[in-house]
C-alpha cells in the first residue's frame, strides 16, 4: 500500500514538473515584473511632473495630472485591440506594461539628481531641462508621440496631458472635447468657449498642442514654459 502511494505521489510530482516546463519562459518573467508604481517611483514622478507639464498649469493641476497618469498605468492592460486609422488594415494590441521601464527611468532621474547634491525640486531651471535633455536623447525621442508607448516616462506624461482633450481646448480657448463621444449635432456648431476655472486656468505659449518636434531638446524646452 505504502509503495502504491509512493508511486502516486512520484506520478504528481511528474506531471506537475511536466506542466511547469512547458508554462513559456518569457509569461514567468511577465508575471515577476511589477505592475504598479511603487511610492518612490510615485513620489519621483510627482516631482519631475512639476518640470515636464506647464508651470501655468499650477502645482494642484500639475499632480492632479500626474495621479491620472498614475491610474493610467495601473489599468494598464497588455494584448488589447487598438484602434487602427483610415490606411491602417493591420489591427496592433498594446504591448507589455510599460511600469518596469518608468521605474527604471525614475530612478535614473532621480540619481542624476543626487549626484548633483539635491532632490529634484532644488535644482535650478537649466539643470533640469539639461537633464531631461539627454534622458529623452538617450531614449531616443525625437518628437512628442502621438499617445504613452513606454519609451520613455517623461515624454509618456506630456504626451499624456499634451494630446488630451484638456489641452487641446485650452489651445484653441474652447469646449472642442476632441476625445470625448460627442452627438452628430453637436459638430455642426461653433464650440463654446473655454471656461477657464473648469480648465486649470488659463496660461502661457507652454500650454500648446506640440506636433512634429524634431528632436528630444525640442521636447525639453516645452517644459516648465
Amino acid at each position: 500500500m505504502q509503495r502504491m502511494k509512493r508511486r502516486t505521489l512520484l506520478q504528481w510530482l511528474g506531471a506537475v514538473a511536466g506542466a511547469v516546463a512547458t508554462v513559456p519562459l518569457r509569461s514567468i518573467r511577465l508575471l515577476a515584473q511589477p505592475r504598479d508604481l511603487p511610492p518612490e517611483s510615485v513620489a519621483t514622478l510627482y516631482e519631475i511632473a512639476a518640470s515636464a507639464l506647464p508651470a501655468s498649469l499650477g502645482a494642484a493641476r500639475v499632480r492632479e495630472i500626474a495621479d491620472k497618469f498614475v491610474a493610467w498605468t495601473r489599468g494598464y492592460r497588455e494584448g488589447v485591440a487598438l484602434s487602427h486609422g483610415y490606411g491602417h488594415p493591420r489591427l496592433q494590441r498594446s504591448g507589455t506594461s510599460p511600469v518596469p521601464i518608468y521605474i527604471a527611468q525614475l530612478a535614473a532621474l532621480a540619481a542624476e539628481a543626487a549626484t548633483r547634491g539635491a532632490r529634484w525640486p532644488a535644482l535650478d531651471l537649466d539643470t533640469r531641462r539639461r537633464l531631461l535633455d539627454a534622458a529623452l536623447t538617450k531614449a531616443n525621442i525625437r518628437g512628442l508621440p502621438a499617445r504613452p508607448t513606454g519609451q520613455h516616462v517623461v515624454s509618456d506624461l506630456m504626451a499624456f496631458y499634451f494630446r488630451s482633450s484638456e489641452a487641446n481646448d485650452l489651445c484653441y480657448r474652447a469646449m472642442i472635447n476632441r476625445e470625448v463621444c460627442r452627438p452628430i449635432a453637436i459638430t455642426t456648431r461653433r464650440p463654446a468657449p473655454l471656461i477657464a476655472s473648469n480648465h486649470g486656468g488659463h496660461g502661457g505659449h507652454g500650454e500648446r498642442i506640440v506636433q512634429d518636434l524634431p528632436s528630444a531638446s525640442s521636447v525639453s524646452t516645452v517644459v516648465e514654459s
